[in-house]
């Protein structure tokens, strides 16, 4: 249970600090460049866990453990939303 909370917190506080990023960054704003990097390094951060929770489900077989990791390592943001929204309960 303790990864979960984790991605998910992870999950959120990412996508807010890369859109408050992307509009300092819009609007020429001076830190705009620090609040992006803390941003994708969170966003990697949510990703790894991701990855580390699915492998280390027993629930799922290896076909979709790829799947998922697959998912993941290319298309970060919009597998992150389906795991969050049905993905999870299956196999954590």
């Amino acid at each position: 249970m303790k990864h979960s909370n984790n991605f998910k917190m992870f999950f959120i506080i990412a996508t807010i600090i890369l859109v408050i990023g992307a509009l300092f960054r819009i609007e020429h704003r001076q830190y705009s460049e620090p609040i992006l990097i803390m941003g994708i390094l969170l966003n990697l951060s949510y990703i790894i866990i991701g990855i580390i929770e699915v492998n280390s489900s027993y629930k799922i077989d290896k076909s979709e453990k790829i799947m998922w990791t697959v998912g993941f390592i290319f298309f970060g943001f919009i597998t992150s939303i389906i795991y969050l929204l049905s993905g999870r309960r299956r196999i954590v």
